[in-house]
C-alpha cells in the first residue's frame, strides 16, 4: 500500500467534497485530478478554490510524497507548469519541503513563481521565498539581494513580502538584517513594490516583531531627502499594528509632516487618521496645532476634521 493509499484510506472518512477528491486523486497518482478537484470550486465567483483550502490541500500532498522523491518531483514540475493558477499555487507549498533536497532547482522554480501572471500565485511564491528566508537565512538572503536588484517589479515584490513573513518574534536578532534588505527598495518609486513595503513589511512586519529597533530605523529614515524613502516611513505608521506606536512615532511624523511633497503630505494625513482611531485627543490636537503652522498646515488640511459619532 503507497503512503498515498495510507493517506486517503485515514483521512477519506473525515473529509468530503474537494478534499477527498484530492486524495483519490494522490492514490491514483494523478497530478491532473488534484487540479480538477481544486478548480471545481468557485473562490471569487471564479473557477479556484480558497487559500484555506490550498493549504490543507498541500500539507495533506506534502505528507503524502515526502518519501517518493522522484515522484514529488514529477508532480512539483506538472503543477507548476499547468495553466491553473491553482496548481502553481499548490506548488509553491510543495516546494518549500522539496528545498533541502534540490536548493537550486527549488529556487529556479520559485523565482519563475514569483513573476507569474496571476496575482495569487505571486503571493504565494512571496509566501515560499518567506519560509525558504526563515529556514536557510544567509544563502536565501543572498537571493533576496539578486531579486531587489531585478527588472521585474514581482521579483522585488516579493522580496517584500518574503523578508515580512520571515519576520518573527522568537527572533528578533535578525531585524537588523531583514532592514538591511529592505533599505535599498525603499527608494523604489514603483508603487507595487512601496504600498507593499511601508504599510505592510515595516508597520505590520518590522513593527510587531522588534519595535524599538525598527522605530530608530524609520526616525533614521524620516530625514532621507529621497521623497519615496519619507513616505515609506510615514505608512508605517497607517497599518494596524504601526498606529499602536503613535507615541514613539509622534516626533517622526511632526518632521514629515513639512512635506513639502505632496505624496509624503498624503501618508503621514493617512497614518494620523489610522493612529486618531486609538489615541484620539491627542492625535487632534496635534493637528490643530499643525493647522497654525505654516510648514504643516496643507498636511493638517489634508488629515481632516475629527468626526465624533
Amino acid at each position: 500500500m503507497t503512503p498515498a493509499t495510507r493517506q486517503g484510506e485515514a483521512m477519506g472518512s473525515m473529509e468530503k467534497g474537494p478534499v477527498s477528491e484530492v486524495l483519490a486523486a494522490l492514490a491514483r497518482d494523478d497530478p491532473n485530478g488534484v487540479v480538477a478537484a481544486l478548480d471545481g470550486q468557485l473562490h471569487h465567483g471564479r473557477p479556484g478554490s480558497p487559500a484555506a483550502l490550498r493549504q490543507q490541500v498541500g500539507e495533506t500532498m506534502a505528507v503524502a510524497l515526502a518519501s517518493q522523491s522522484g515522484k514529488i518531483t514529477r508532480w512539483i514540475d506538472i503543477l507548476a507548469s499547468s495553466a491553473s493558477p491553482t496548481a502553481r499555487q499548490v506548488a509553491c507549498l510543495l516546494l518549500a519541503d522539496r528545498y533541502p533536497s534540490d536548493r537550486t532547482g527549488v529556487l529556479q522554480m520559485a523565482e519563475v513563481l514569483a513573476d507569474d501572471p496571476h496575482w495569487e500565485v505571486r503571493e504565494a511564491a512571496a509566501g515560499l521565498l518567506g519560509t525558504l528566508l526563515d529556514r536557510d537565512f544567509e544563502r536565501i538572503r543572498t537571493i533576496c539581494e539578486e531579486w531587489r536588484s531585478s527588472r521585474s517589479e514581482n521579483l522585488r515584490r516579493a522580496v517584500v513580502l518574503g523578508v515580512k513573513y520571515a519576520a518573527r518574534r522568537d527572533k528578533p536578532d535578525r531585524v537588523p538584517d531583514l532592514m538591511r534588505i529592505l533599505e535599498p527598495l525603499l527608494r523604489d518609486p514603483t508603487p507595487y513594490v512601496r504600498r507593499n513595503l511601508g504599510p505592510f513589511a515595516l508597520g505590520d512586519g518590522m513593527l510587531r516583531v522588534d519595535p524599538k529597533a525598527t522605530l530608530k530605523y524609520l526616525r533614521e529614515w524620516s530625514n532621507d531627502r529621497d521623497q519615496i524613502v519619507r513616505w515609506n516611513t510615514a505608512m508605517a505608521f497607517s497599518s494596524a499594528i504601526g498606529s499602536f506606536h503613535w507615541p514613539a512615532a509622534k516626533g517622526t511624523l511632526e518632521r514629515l509632516a513639512r512635506g513639502p511633497e505632496p505624496l509624503v503630505r498624503m501618508a503621514v494625513a493617512k497614518a494620523m487618521r489610522r493612529c486618531r482611531q486609538r489615541y484620539t485627543e491627542d492625535v487632534e490636537e496635534t493637528r490643530q496645532r499643525w493647522l497654525k503652522d505654516r510648514d504643516r498646515e496643507p498636511t493638517a488640511q489634508l488629515i481632516g476634521p475629527l468626526r465624533r459619532r
